[in-house]
């Protein structure tokens, strides 16, 4: 029997030790690894949304904006590497640059503020875009940032404008003008739908048309509603129903519009009185 060789003997410990770490090493690096390529398809997936989303995304600090994704840098007009370190007060409209710089502040000191709010803008050819703002607090490389999510509602805001026009000067025509969907359920009254039938404007618009013919005449209501067209305008008589339960004839035109892609019902109504009665 060979005696056994005391260095060995004196190595086979720390040897044994350093497999066992070396085993360990690797084992981390493996799962590293796994970590690594589940990071990659991560950011990829967060990417393709971010750049996939219909709203603008930009990150801003120190007032200045640091990160936009493509859909944000073309509501703008700008290409992504223009507006990187450009100033978003200087992009808002003179007349509320004072007003933007004050709520930035605000909000990288944390203070909570209302969900959406619309700004102009300017973008890089100086046309005015509304711009519907949501800006939270964020951190980025140790420092106070915003990050903020934003629409262009620039057409949405001139059509309500447009709509808030036409509703007060049909507020102010003496017929009752009623705008009912396919199905007779009424979206818009005048105030003289209101003023002649004595229901509010929150009553009258969740009501359908059909509520308010009187009882006899629901079925006539029903088949001439069918029947409306884009073509030629319907007039016809019929009794509407007050909320006191009182009678009132009509005399009643109606034909079909469209808004967009949506079609609608244009009603414009008014009261039979006798003839005795009309001098009074």
């Amino acid at each position: 029997m060979q005696p056994q060789n005391p260095l060995v003997g004196a190595l086979a410990s720390p040897l044994e030790d350093l497999l066992k770490r070396i085993n360990v090493l690797e084992e981390t690096i493996a799962q590293l690894r796994t970590i690594d390529v589940a990071l990659q398809e991560l950011q990829t997936i967060v990417g393709s949304f971010i750049e996939g989303i219909q709203q603008g995304l930009v990150l801003i600090q120190d007032g200045n904006i640091i990160w936009a994704n493509a859909i944000g840098c073309r509501m703008l007009g700008y290409e992504p590497e223009e507006l990187i370190n450009t100033s978003v007060i200087a992009l808002a409209h003179p007349d509320y640059r004072q007003k933007l710089e004050v709520r930035i502040r605000m909000i990288e000191l944390g203070d909570v503020l209302p969900t959406y709010d619309i700004w102009p803008f300017q973008t890089k050819g100086r046309v005015l875009k509304q711009l519907s703002l949501f800006a939270n607090r964020a951190e980025y490389r140790g420092k106070p940032a915003i990050l903020s999510i934003f629409l262009d509602v620039t057409e949405d805001k001139k059509l309500n404008e447009d709509l808030t026009l036409r509703a007060e000067m049909l507020d102010l025509v003496s017929d009752s003008v009623f705008l009912l969907d396919m199905k007779g359920n009424i979206k818009y009254v005048n105030k003289a739908v209101c003023q002649a039938l004595g229901y509010t404007q929150d009553e009258i618009t969740s009501m359908s048309i059909m509520d308010l013919n009187a009882d006899e005449l629901k079925r006539k209501a029903e088949i001439r509603l069918k029947t409306v067209s884009s073509q030629k305008e319907s007039r016809f008589s019929t009794v509407h129903m007050r909320k006191n339960g009182s009678r009132m004839p009509v005399d009643v035109r109606v034909k079909v519009i469209k808004r967009g892609e949506q079609q609608f019902i244009l009603g414009v109504v008014r009261e039979i009185i006798p003839e005795g009665l009309q001098d009074i």
